[in-house]
């Protein structure tokens, strides 16, 4: 989760503790009139800073003269090939490691030191996993022995003695960490909130609407996240890895009372979108495109599971192809954000505000359509949830008629079961479908990713587990009801895994079909791809009751031909 505000309501000695003591990486950003300010943290210590007069190293360098010019001009281009500025200067001898470490500390002095008195100005801090040496634009631990500056080291008293953290602020963030990997001893504990002195006094009873006040900060996975009544139930999701479209962003919404959660890394989206999902929240979700093709499967996910909600795809530049095919995978908008040329100096705020303005303006809409459709209020979200519902399950209904109609042959049971697989590939990442026999779970085929090599469909096709070895799939015969979640270590269940290619599960889930109480066939399906919580799959389940019949009848049919054990 991302600590924003304003400095008027948190310092930044304040920010700096709060990053020290989680222990986080990422980039503080903080605007004000003079520009865009950052300072970089690796497990939460400072090891860079920039101002818009310095923007990187090298400049800095230059402008202190410890850098002459045409050495400068030699620097960016090894930049440009991917090596920092710091180890430039270093390995061609243009400075040695005491000079530059002396150096990045009086820059980040620079950059800091003018704003531990201002309030004026909006922070942001953008979580990341790591952080690279080119980012970095060195490599700290050449330089530094702690490898960068705790707090004490950059605004600490005089003799170094150890700032005095906020009241409550140690305590606050392992309650959010614990919550984070649900190891609280309560059940579902109440979330802490820091008090800060700007809002209620955290002895104060607590009325009924639940919404943190604002000027309060609520524990969000070990940081700080500022709520407002406004922000009740209008939500968005934005994934972006330019940090300058996100901050315009997060003003843009900011002034329209709408909770964005925004972030530079797809998996931080997804687990955010998971916690919306629980609470059946509506929110709209803006995905800039990536090369690996993630933000494209991660819009098909939201589609299976809710195709209502919105969905907005930003890319890098125009391409009326990938509009064309996004468009048919259920975007709901296909924008294109500013290109680099147009944020220069003097164009790119009025070009980054343009740009937020448009994704505003189809949140807006958006969020009137659903309050519309649902009547607005706090039930609106669970409203919404029940009537895609049950669109799912008649669209489920529907498919099935037409599915079963297209059979040219019912008791062809490779025909069944590529139909079954055919929809139960609208509801799960990856699934197989096996035929019980008298001693064992015969594959019929499947789908999804494998890690790489074969595809799913023969892989899954020649499984073959014995009815007599424990396996997940001998106990959902046996039980006749579905199973989801974990999955017992046996051999047959390891076996099944990794001739599915071997990638690891956190739930699965194994549906019977049933032929009145006898069990003819299991759909097994897993999260092994995204390793997030499965969709719901009432429709998935509706449709394979109304295709037992179907399925029990192809499978007697190929008995009775004498189908026998597939070739291993």
């Amino acid at each position: 989760m991302s600590l924003l505000g304003r400095l008027e309501d948190l310092s930044l000695t304040d920010i700096v503790q709060i990053v020290f003591l989680s222990r986080r990486t990422g980039v503080l950003e903080i605007v004000n009139s003079a520009g865009r300010h950052t300072v970089l943290f690796r497990h939460g210590l400072i090891v860079n800073a920039s101002a818009p007069e310095h923007l990187d190293l090298t400049s800095y360098l230059t402008s202190a003269g410890l850098l002459p010019a045409p050495a400068a001009e030699t620097v960016r281009r090894m930049e440009e090939s991917g090596i920092p500025c710091g180890t430039v200067v270093l390995e061609m001898n243009l400075m040695s490691p005491e000079t530059l470490g002396k150096a990045v500390r009086e820059r980040v002095l620079g950059v800091v030191g003018p704003l531990l008195s201002s309030r004026e100005g909006e922070f942001n801090f953008l979580l990341s996993d790591s952080m690279k040496p080119i980012d970095m634009e060195y490599e700290p631990e050449t330089l530094f022995t702690e490898g960068g500056f705790a707090p004490q080291k950059i605004f600490g008293t005089a003799d170094g003695e150890k700032l005095k953290p906020l009241r409550g602020l140690e305590e606050s963030l392992k309650a959010g960490k614990a919550l984070r990997r649900g190891t609280g001893t309560p059940a579902q504990p109440p979330a802490p909130v820091l008090d800060l002195g700007i809002g209620a006094p955290p002895d104060k009873p607590a009325t009924p609407e639940p919404v943190a006040p604002r000027g309060q900060f609520k524990v969000a996975g070990g940081l700080f996240e500022v709520e407002s009544p406004e922000a009740a139930f209008r939500n968005v999701v934005l994934f972006e890895r330019n940090p300058m479209i996100r901050v315009a962003a997060k003003r843009a919404f900011a002034k329209e009372g709408v909770k964005i959660a925004q972030f530079g890394a797809l998996d931080d989206a997804r687990a955010a979108m998971t916690n919306l999902f629980r609470t059946n929240s509506f929110f709209i979700t803006f995905l800039e495109l990536t090369p690996d093709d993630g933000a494209m499967r991660m819009l098909q996910q939201l589609k299976r599971r809710n195709p209502r909600l919105p969905v907005v795809i930003i890319d890098q530049e125009a391409d009326l192809r990938r509009r064309h095919d996004l468009l048919r995978a259920g975007a709901d908008l296909y924008l294109t954000k500013p290109s680099a040329a147009r944020l220069q100096p003097g164009l790119a705020e009025v070009e980054l505000a343009l740009f937020a303005d448009e994704l505003v303006l189809f949140a807006d809409r958006a969020f009137s359509e659903w309050e519309q459709l649902t009547g607005g209020g706090r039930e609106a979200g669970q409203k919404f949830y029940e009537m895609v519902e049950k669109e799912n399950v008649d669209r489920g209904f529907g498919l099935l008629e037409q599915l079963i109609n297209e059979l040219s042959d019912p008791d062809d049971i490779d025909l069944v079961a590529s139909t079954i697989l055919r929809l139960a590939g609208e509801y799960l990442d990856r699934g197989a479908l096996f035929r019980i026999t008298s001693d064992a779970f015969v594959g019929l085929g499947g789908f999804g990713i494998t890690g790489g090599g074969e595809e799913m469909n023969p892989r899954a096709g020649r499984l073959y587990i014995s009815r007599s070895e424990p396996s997940l799939l001998a106990d959902v015969a046996a039980s006749g009801a579905v199973h989801r979640g974990k999955m017992r270590k046996t051999a047959a269940n390891v076996d099944l895994v990794e001739k599915m290619g071997g990638l690891l599960p956190t739930e699965v889930i194994a549906v019977p079909i049933l032929q009145g109480e006898q069990a003819v066939g299991i759909l097994y399906g897993d999260n092994a791809e995204q390793r997030a919580p499965i969709d719901n799959v009432t429709g998935l389940e509706i449709f394979l009751a109304q295709a037992a019949f179907a399925f029990g009848n192809a499978v007697y049919a190929a008995e009775k031909a004498g189908l026998g054990r597939e070739t291993l």
